[in-house]
Formats: structure tokens, sequence, C-alpha cells
């Protein structure tokens, strides 16, 4: 008997099984996109709104539509973030395990596109186990998004075993980019380096200097910056004066970052005009005999070998995070500022002793940093202009005072922009009037703010919440924070807005306060009437999402 059409009837069988099963994953997975996209009240992250899912069903809500597509939002963009893929690294504690989650629904609330990759260091088998099942949590809702949460585990890299735990972020990184796989791919052309304590505003995205315009920002006290903006007026980055032009975008061979302000201060290590910190520093030991990143020009100095300079290190190489960067630059920097960190720490065993051997490792393959002041604001006690604090000063509305028999007096401000219109549940109106402007395909525009107009403020694209921030009662402190935020039964953060606006009218009113004071309190304002909201709207995501 010929076993051929028995075989033959075989395989037709199987074909036609394997057809329908594929038929039927087809069709569930298509119905459960649907049904994905018809909850009620809930709103994929990716196009997720600044303000409350909540809200948004009562009148008076800053909920701005889902919409994205259409030659409408299409000409709002200012720019792709899809090719941006944000990294951050973490240890394995309750503490930064809480920020990751908050730093991850912040991003997607922007509208930021690319992929999220949380890098976790040093975890026992049973933190790791208990991480990957939370994320995996967060993750299923968002299978068919590119842009969704991954994570990426690694031995622990701190020094002398757990006492510089900052050595994980170059270790964590390097680990990631020599081994990551399909569940944490790194396929994008762009990387953003940020730190877990941020939370977003606007996505990051490669366009630096492409289509601006620059000019001189001539206002009283800030006239050492520069804005640019870009054809339809908007303002997109704020640097110092003097700076090296701007490049068009991020690519190979061109960085950028945040404009920190550590400047040049290890390149006169060993020299007498060190600061006591590096008078002992020996860079030679860290960088390597004849590297760019010495301090002096080589002894056979006709050979024209580079060499750094102040000047060269305070306007190219003064970056910390953010730090953005090509995959191919990434590859490079990457190895050194593993191998140079531990190095630096030896001679230099504080804090930022990573972040110094970051700027000599971007010294030593010369990859010149793009300095922005406009990637982040953190500290509103600070008056250097390496960060973005004069677009928070400009929410001051300022007028001129009458006296009686009517003439002017001198110009007095309103510092409630800075938390009017805000809740617990959404960030304040000129905030958001700021953000339809940038139109990144999360906002509309006329439709809730009609007078919004593309001169609108600019906004720094990350608020980084490295400070304790104490204003009208209220406190933002990370350390304060409970680890247990996110969770189903969780309750949001308090916002006395109304405490908030009269206490900064009563700074306001405080003729003892000199100006620079009042700014201050109004800047913490501001973080606070951020902070709070931005946090209380991840945990209604993580709520809706995961529970």
């Amino acid at each position: 008997m010929n076993p051929l059409p028995r075989r033959s009837s075989w395989l037709t069988l199987i074909t036609s099984l394997l057809a329908f099963l594929l038929a039927v994953t087809w069709t569930v997975s298509l119905f459960s996109l649907i049904k994905l996209h018809q909850l009620e009240g809930a709103i994929p992250i990716g196009i997720a709104e600044f303000g409350s899912a909540t809200e948004g069903k009562s009148s008076g809500s800053n909920i701005i539509s889902e919409k994205r597509d259409g030659p409408e939002n299409a000409a709002s963009t200012v720019g792709s973030s899809e090719d941006v893929h944000i990294v951050f690294s973490t240890d394995c504690s309750g503490y930064q395990h809480w920020q990751s989650i908050a730093n991850y629904y912040s991003f997607r609330r922007s509208g930021h596109e690319g992929p999220i990759t949380r890098i976790v260091s040093g975890c026992s088998p049973e933190q790791e186990k208990t991480i990957r099942n939370e994320l995996d949590r967060i993750r299923r809702r968002h299978a068919l998004d590119r842009g969704g949460l991954r994570a990426h585990f690694t031995p622990s890299f701190s020094l002398g075993g757990k006492h510089y735990k900052y050595s994980n972020k170059p270790g964590g990184l390097y680990h990631f980019m020599m081994n990551h796989t399909s569940s944490s791919p790194m396929d994008e052309s762009v990387m953003a380096l940020v730190d877990p304590d941020m939370m977003a505003l606007r996505p990051i995205i490669p366009q630096l200097g492409e289509g601006m315009a620059s000019a001189p920002v001539t206002r009283d006290g800030y006239n050492k910056l520069v804005e640019y903006r870009d054809e339809s007026g908007r303002v997109m980055l704020l640097r110092q004066k003097g700076l090296p032009p701007l490049p068009p975008r991020v690519t190979r061979g061109v960085a950028a970052g945040q404009h920190f302000g550590i400047g040049g201060k290890w390149v006169t290590a060993g020299t007498k005009n060190a600061g006591k910190d590096f008078r002992e520093f020996n860079l030679t030991s860290v960088c390597g005999q004849g590297s760019p990143c010495l301090n002096v020009p080589p002894d056979d100095s006709s050979r024209g070998s580079p060499y750094t300079t102040r000047e060269l290190a305070d306007k190219s190489y003064a970056v910390g995070p953010v730090y953005i960067a090509s995959r191919s630059d990434w590859t490079e920097i990457l190895p050194r500022w593993y191998e140079f960190t531990p190095r630096v720490h030896e001679q230099y065993p504080k804090l930022l002793a990573e972040m110094f051997a970051f700027t000599m490792s971007a010294a030593d393959i010369q990859l010149r940093f793009a300095l922005s002041s406009s990637y982040m604001v953190s500290d509103p006690s600070t008056m250097s202009t390496t960060e973005s604090w004069m677009w928070v000063d400009e929410y001051e509305k300022i007028e001129q005072s009458s006296s009686e028999n009517g003439k002017k007096e001198g110009p007095v401000g309103n510092m409630r922009g800075v938390c009017e219109g805000a809740t617990p549940h959404s960030l304040p109106t000129e905030t958001m009037k700021r953000l339809v402007s940038y139109g990144y395909g999360n906002y509309r525009r006329g439709d809730i703010f009609p007078s919004t107009n593309n001169r609108a403020g600019g906004l720094p694209t990350l608020l980084h919440y490295c400070q304790n921030y104490k204003f009208a009662n209220h406190t933002f402190a990370k350390r304060k924070m409970p680890h247990d935020f996110f969770r189903c039964d969780g309750l949001p953060l308090k916002l006395d807005v109304e405490a908030m606006l009269n206490e900064l009218d009563s700074v306001e009113n405080d003729t003892r306060l000199s100006r620079v004071q009042k700014k201050k309190q109004m800047r913490t304002g501001f973080m606070l009437c951020h902070l709070i909201p931005l946090m209380n709207m991840a945990l209604e995501d993580y709520i809706r999402e995961v529970c």
C-alpha cells in the first residue's frame, strides 16, 4: 500500500488547522485591540493627556484630545521622538522603584514615542522577580506599543561593596549596550540617558538647531542667554551665550545634553590653579598617556595632538543628565566611562565621581556636547543660567502699580501663574497653554485655549526633583515618599491650591523680601504645583492599567 496519499492528506489537514488557528489568533488580537481603545475612561499612555482622566468628564477640565493624525495635527508637531530610546539606571530598592514608575508614566503623558528602558543593577533573585512581575503588569497594556516600558537586569557594579552605587550607571548602561536582548532591544539610532528622579513635561527629540532661529534674550537679568525658536515661532531651546554654534540635530559625532555647573573643574587637575579636590589629581592615571582628555600639550607638540583646555571643557564637556547621543557614540564612550569611573573615584571619592568620569570620557574621544539649559530645572535657589528657570520666572505677570493720584510707580509682579488653575490631578493653566503651543501630537489647538499662540513661553523638558521642596505647608521630598505609593489602593498626594495661591500673594506683597528671595519662593511653588499633579496622574494611570 502506497503511504504517499495518506501523508498528503495529513499534510493538507495540518495546513488547514494551522490556517484556522492563525485566523482565530488574528481575529482575537484584532478584537482585543478594538476593545482596548473602547474601554471607558481608558487612555493609551502613548497618547494620554496632562489632565485627570476622571476630571475629564466634567466641564472645565484641561483634558486634551487624543487625536493624533491628520494634516492639522501633523502641522503642529515640532519634532519626532520615535527614534529616541530613553534609558535610566536604578538599583533594586523600593525607593527607586516608585521613581521608575513615575518617570515612565510622565514620559508617556508627555507624548514621548520611543522606548523606555529601566536598567536595574544588583538585584537578589527575589527582588528581580518582584520587579519583573510588576513591570509585566504595566507592559501588558502596551504589548503593541513600541514605546512601552522595558527592563534590563545587570549584576551590581557598585564600588567597595555598596559604598558607591552610582557606578551602576556606567556599568549597567555598558552591560545593556553589550547584552541587550529581544525583550530589551536597542534598535533606535539615538539614546537619551536620564535620571530616575526626573519627570517629563516634553518629549526628548533629536532636533537641535535644525529649522531654528536664535535671538539673544534682552530681558533684565537674563541677557546671558539665547533662545531658539522654530519656524512657527515656538521657543524650543535655551542656551548660554558664547557657546559653540548649535548643530542641526543629534547624529554620529554630534551629542547634546544638559548644561551643568561642574564646568571644566577637572581640567586644572594637578596644577596650581586646581581646586583642593583636584590639586593632587592625576589625569594620566584616568585617561592614559597621550589622551586628548589631558590638560597639557603632548611632549611632541609638533605633531599637533589634541588636548583639553579649560575653555573647551567649559563649553563642550560641562554636561550632565540628560545625555543625548547616537548609538554609535554611546558604543564608543561607554567602555571608557565604565573604566574611568573607578579610577576617578579612587582619587575623588565623592558623589559626582561618575559625572566627572563621563566628561573625561567625552574628552577622551573628543565627543563635544551641544549644551542647553532647557532640558531640566531642579534647584529653585540657583541663579545660574545653566537651568531654564527663566521660562518659569516668566510665569510672573508683571504689571505697573499705580498710586492714588494715578501715577505709575513701578513694576509689581503676580506670582500666581505658577499654580493658578492647577488641581491635585491637573497642571496649571499657563503650563497647559504652553504645552498646547508645542503640539507634540497629544495636544490640540483652539478648543480649550483659543488665545494660545506659538509665541507662548517655553517649558523645561524635565523636572529633576533632586531637592526638597517646601512651601505653604506643602513638602515634596523624594526620600519621604512612601515606597509603595503605586498600589491599587494608593492615595493621591494632597495639594491645596488655594493655600498655595494665598502664600504666593503673601510672598509677593512682603516688602522685606528681595526680588531674588521672592523668585526662589515662586519657583518652589512651581515645582510643587507640577510634581504633585504629575505624581497623582501617574498613580491614576497605574491603577487604571495594572489593577
